[in-house]
């Protein structure tokens, strides 16, 4: 797991610019369109450069510039993340950065490194997020401590739109979740590096699965991951035994948890004309 975040520290480090960002976001929505994606939601943690001389806004409309050259192959929104160890004022920064491009910022996120235990710190700002109508995703459980555990119970308070990993838990957290039906987004390949699982037999991906709740497969970070969504939706497929028709259905329902809902009928729309086209059933 430290492995992991010392990763994501690099690579951002190696992102000093704004042509940077531009060509980052270009490759990653190539990437997608390649892999047959009709929406995404990008994450990432708004930043200046320059010693503030670029601000954070600069950063944000390199992204949406990109964004907008390829939205005639590729709906993608924007959720902007709050890492862990920033500060109340710099996370609250962020909500106003989301609040002030809500046209295709869709939700705001809460990750980073989990050894760093802050959701009540910035519990003001999500709470705020909630009372202007702005989707939020919060990672949850990733680790097997104590205290990860019991930050799981402030989070499931919360009831966020969405909830990241819920790799480790309580069986009351978890029936918790299933009865308040809190979608789930899980990332095969990244889960099985931070669970330290043999395979994905093992994955929770199953039992939340078999309870009917609402899931979506994501990527995390697929140049870090070495994955992409179509390996990843494979290798669930796989393991677990999905056939054509169980797999479009759960690709199906998934379409019901983005953030921006004026897309929903838009994707099944193009789910269903693929669906047609290719004879799955």
């Amino acid at each position: 797991m430290p492995n992991v975040f010392e990763k994501f520290s690099l690579l951002r480090s190696c992102v000093t610019d704004l042509d940077d960002i531009r060509r980052i976001t270009r490759e990653t929505l190539e990437d997608f369109i390649n892999d047959n994606v009709i929406y995404a939601e990008l994450r990432t943690r708004p930043r200046s450069f320059h010693n503030g001389k670029i601000p954070s806004s600069s950063y944000i409309d390199a992204i949406l510039e990109v964004m907008k050259e390829y939205e005639e192959k590729i709906c993608s929104r924007l959720v902007l993340s709050i890492d862990r160890t920033q500060t109340l004022e710099q996370a609250m920064e962020t909500l106003k950065l989301a609040e002030n491009y809500r046209t295709h910022i869709v939700g705001l996120d809460l990750s980073g490194d989990p050894n760093v235990k802050s959701f009540a710190r910035f519990r003001p700002v999500f709470d705020l997020a909630k009372k202007i109508n702005i989707s939020t995703t919060i990672h949850i459980g990733e680790l097997p401590d104590e205290e990860c555990l019991n930050e799981n119970n402030l989070i499931i308070d919360y009831k966020p739109t969405r909830l990241g990993h819920f790799n480790f838990r309580t069986n009351d957290q978890e029936q918790r979740v299933l009865r308040e039906q809190i979608p789930l987004e899980l990332c095969p390949t990244s889960n099985l590096l931070t669970m330290n699982l043999l395979d994905l037999t093992e994955h929770h991906f199953d039992l939340f699965y078999k309870n009917k709740h609402p899931l979506a497969i994501c990527t995390d970070d697929s140049g870090l991951m070495n994955c992409s969504l179509s390996s990843e939706m494979f290798h669930v497929a796989k393991t677990f035994h999905l056939k054509k028709k169980e797999l479009y259905e759960f690709i199906f329902q998934t379409s019901n948890l983005i953030f921006d809902k004026n897309m929903i009928a838009f994707c099944q729309k193009k789910l269903n004309i693929f669906s047609q086209q290719s004879n799955l059933f």
